[in-house]
């Protein structure tokens, strides 16, 4: 009886041991890497939250350094009344970024959980109010709404998540938020003010700036 128990324990044992090795496959940085040769290090995306619910165009271009970062930028192009939402003032916008990736072993680098730095130099509209005549009281006072163009710079930090399947269509969720650096308030002393005007009020933009969407991509 031990002559047959003993063998067929040493069996089993050995078995078990290969299944083992046989389902415990690590990827290595070596291995991670040459995955992320294969795709490509180069991304194009889409937004398609604001290409559906906005009439507006945001793609973005992602190149990847290493398994663990990537940089890039992105490009919005608003279609939409500037002036109908203080949540999309911006008529275009550039936004260059730097990302720190913190994946799995098994993925195929350049993906996972995310965090992100940005940059945004926007242009767009706003509307300034001109008041003429209101310290004079022998004159009926009035108001000239202009639009005015503007500059600004923002900074913020952003995080998110990938997805990448072995063909290299992308899959991503982010939200970022920032501060806009460039706060020009329009006032009795502004020299760019129309002759005869007794003040200028405007329309101040937000000080925050939002960035976010879900996108889909290809990795080549």
């Amino acid at each position: 009886m031990k002559r047959i128990i003993i063998p067929l324990l040493f069996t089993i044992v050995s078995y078990s041991q290969n299944d083992v090795q046989n389902v415990r496959v690590i990827k290595d940085d070596s291995q991670v890497t040459e995955l992320v040769n294969t795709l490509g290090k180069n991304e194009i995306k889409l937004d398609v939250i604001d290409l559906l619910f906005q009439p507006a165009l945001s793609i973005s271009y992602e190149r990847i350094s290493d398994s663990y970062s990537s940089f890039g930028g992105d490009v919005f192009i608003n279609f939409n009344n500037v002036n109908s939402s203080v949540s999309w003032t911006d008529s275009f916008s550039i936004s260059p970024f730097y990302r720190f990736y913190f994946l799995n072993k098994k993925d195929f680098g350049g993906a996972g959980f995310f965090v992100e730095l940005f940059s945004k130099f926007s242009f767009g509209q706003e509307t300034v109010e001109y008041a003429y005549g209101i310290y004079d009281e022998l004159t009926e006072p009035y108001f000239e709404f202009v639009d005015e163009n503007y500059f600004d710079i923002g900074l913020g930090v952003g995080i998110g998540r990938k997805w990448i399947n072995k063909k290299g269509i992308t899959f991503e969720i982010m939200f970022g938020i920032g501060r806009y650096l460039l706060d020009e308030v329009g006032g009795v002393d502004d020299q760019s003010m129309p002759f005869g005007v007794d003040d200028v009020f405007r329309n101040h933009r937000p000080e925050v700036t939002v960035k976010g969407g879900i996108s889909i991509g290809k990795r080549f």
